[in-house]
């Protein structure tokens, strides 16, 4: 549908451009022509007239009218009869080409052989349908909430994020960061496995290949031209190889509790 829609477009420019070309010549010698004869008709109807007989001054006469009629109606006849003869040329070349294109598809259709036919219909009653698009589901948020009661639990990181620092002289919070990363950190490798992307010194020249992950490693800088770049490291990277947590007995809004607690009685 799409290419008989494009043929009926191109051939209608086609025939109208050519067309109109045409007629535009025609128009200017006939006017040409006109002016012509006039110049030759003028002179027999001005002051040496008389010199003629009736029977000339008649005939000029009658010609000076049908010169003048010819050139009131002449753009109206020459371009209405053009355009008719446009839109009659353009459905002779349209259906013409539609008909064309029919026939070289039913002949193209009577070259295959009916085996290969059968075959073409079973590779495609076979062939894989397009993976349908991923489907993005609101992921459960318990493993976060075990996440940060175990760091909680190990290193009280919580408590210290919630904590108005402002409180506090610089020794303080930097004697209780020290039991805080030691918790947490303890609590990081019982849990999860971490391993850094490169395993390169931060510092250091490293190379990113072409078909590189960009969300695992991501260029800063002026970064212009195609992969493999050459780069220096300004920090390794981060990736979880394994994450072990506890099985939870529920997902009960009311069931997350990070810290308990703690009322001495």
């Amino acid at each position: 549908m799409r290419a008989k829609g494009l043929w009926t477009i191109q051939s209608f420019f086609t025939v109208f451009f050519w067309n109109a070309l045409l007629l535009a010549v025609f128009f200017y010698v006939s006017r040409q022509l006109i002016a012509g004869l006039h110049m030759w008709v003028d002179p027999f109807l001005g002051a040496g007239a008389e010199n003629l007989s009736e029977e000339l001054r008649a005939a000029f006469g009658n010609m000076n009218q049908f010169l003048n009629a010819l050139q009131r109606y002449l753009a109206p006849a020459v371009f209405g009869v053009g355009a008719a003869g446009t839109l009659v040329l353009w459905l002779f070349v349209l259906f013409q080409g539609r008909g064309l294109a029919n026939r070289a598809q039913r002949e193209a259709a009577a070259e295959v052989p009916p085996a290969s036919k059968g075959k073409d219909a079973k590779a495609a009653k076979h062939e894989p349908t397009a993976p349908m698009e991923p489907q993005y589901v609101q992921a459960s948020p318990q493993a976060a909430v075990q996440m940060l009661a175990v760091l909680q639990r190990e290193g009280r990181l919580i408590d210290f994020l919630e904590e108005d620092l402002s409180l506090y002289e610089d020794a303080q919070i930097g004697a209780a960061v020290r039991n805080i990363h030691q918790g947490c950190k303890q609590a990081l490798t019982e849990h999860v496995e971490l391993n850094p992307i490169f395993q390169e010194n931060e510092g250091a020249q490293v190379t990113v290949a072409p078909g590189f992950d960009s969300k695992a490693i991501r260029l800063t800088g002026n970064v212009v031209g195609d992969p493999p770049f050459t780069g220096t490291l300004r920090h390794r990277g981060w990736k979880v190889a394994k994450v072990e947590l506890p099985l939870p007995t529920t997902e009960q809004k009311q069931d997350w509790v990070l810290a308990p607690a703690e009322v001495e009685i």
